[in-house]
């Protein structure tokens, strides 16, 4: 079940607008507020014990970042941290009865009906939304063998160029950061843990 946690935030806005009065004549300055870096470290979590995370994929605008993680009792899942482009009021799970969040992966960037039609993906019917001041944070149920493998071969032989995570009627896209390669020993060095 998709669960979100409120926005609590009391203003949103992300550009900052000023009227200036340059010779009696007002006009404006748009100043951009600079994101966090989502891909470079993972925040703190109350009921998730990390041990190892890998950041696998990321984006500069929205700045993303997908890691995959390992957990106590050597459970590996997935973590999006972003920030989605959709109010909490209006996100919803659209025809689907059950919240879920897809991942899909493209080699390349062509996105024909073809290509979106074979590219590996990944379906969790169960994620953990949770929305703060700065971050979206999709937390995917552990991963099964299987689904471990497909993600390592949708990696494969070099980082993808689109790898798309939705959720809520929307998602965000990134590029792969490392091979499958990388994803294989990841995951052989967590399930060592045990």
């Amino acid at each position: 079940m998709l669960t979100r946690i409120p926005d609590r935030r009391p203003g949103k806005a992300f550009v900052l607008a000023f009227i200036l009065f340059a010779g009696g004549l007002p006009c404006s300055m748009t100043h951009a507020v600079a994101e966090p870096d989502r891909s470079k470290t993972l925040p703190p979590f109350n009921d998730l014990v990390i041990t190892d995370s890998l950041n696998i994929a990321r984006a500069e605008r929205p700045s993303s970042g997908l890691w995959i993680t390992c957990s106590e009792g050597s459970q590996i899942r997935l973590l999006l941290i972003t920030r989605l482009p959709i109010e909490e009021e209006f996100a919803g799970n659209g025809t689907r009865s059950e919240g879920r969040a897809e991942l899909s992966v493209l080699s390349d960037g062509m996105r024909t009906v073809q290509a979106i039609k074979r590219a590996p993906r990944l379906i969790f019917r169960q994620a953990t939304w949770r929305r703060d001041d700065e971050n979206d944070i999709v937390l995917m149920p552990p991963q099964s063998i299987e689904e471990v493998q497909i993600l390592s071969r949708a990696f494969l032989p070099a980082p993808p160029a689109v790898v798309r995570v939705d959720i809520a009627e929307t998602g965000t896209e990134m590029a792969g950061a490392v091979d499958g390669q990388a994803i294989m020993a990841f995951n052989k060095n967590c399930l060592a843990k045990k």
